[in-house]
């Protein structure tokens, strides 16, 4: 995934096509497992046409996505940096440590960020199905890791997280078009991430 500007994008690579497409970057917000509220007025997110056999998700606010590194850049898929945390296997999936799992999903386009092949390799989108438990597809929340920041990791193996590659200042810094792929915790600025209501902004 890359990561962007607030209207621009991080890129992720497909699982079918192996083609990039972009992605920004928000931030986590209060505990793990968190799920903003509800609000009024809206709407059922609609995931028909992208993957989803027509399913529709429950109603959920969307969220934004961002680490420390630098809170102006969103993670994002083309023009999309909405998504949709959908806690629905957080009671059943949860890692070792007890945080509950959760799916990334694009508002846009119906596509979950799935694991990468491991460290150093990008995070990629699938169409995501959400009557289908796919592990693949779960990630947790840490601990607060500084001023309500939090590692983004696999459910399965939470030694690997989010990571705006090369996103630290040593390596100039988050940027447009900025992978996100899994690294260990190297206690970054770039590892460090938000998950906050779009609204909030």
């Amino acid at each position: 995934m890359d990561y962007f500007r607030r209207n621009r994008r991080y890129v992720s690579r497909r699982d079918d096509d192996d083609e990039c497409v972009d992605l920004p970057v928000a931030g986590a917000y209060a505990s793990p497992g968190y799920a903003p509220p509800y609000p009024s007025g809206a709407n059922n997110v609609s995931c028909e046409g992208y993957g989803t056999g027509g399913r529709t998700l429950p109603p959920q606010p969307t969220v934004r996505i961002f680490c420390r590194a630098d809170n102006s850049y969103s993670l994002a898929v083309r023009d999309g940096n909405h998504w949709i945390k959908d806690m629905r296997f957080s009671t059943k999936v949860k890692d070792e440590e007890g945080y509950p799992a959760f799916a990334l999903v694009n508002k846009a386009t119906g596509e979950a960020i799935k694991h990468s092949f491991g460290q150093s390799h990008p995070v990629r989108l699938v169409p995501y199905d959400p009557e289908y438990l796919d592990e693949s597809v779960l990630w947790t929340e840490s601990r607060d890791v500084g001023r309500g920041f939090r590692c983004i990791r696999m459910v399965n193996n939470i030694y690997l997280n989010f990571d705006a590659f090369h996103g630290d200042k040593d390596h100039g810094g988050v940027h447009d078009g900025t992978t996100v792929v899994l690294w260990k915790w190297c206690k970054g600025d770039n590892q460090s991430w938000k998950i906050v209501p779009y609204y909030c902004m």
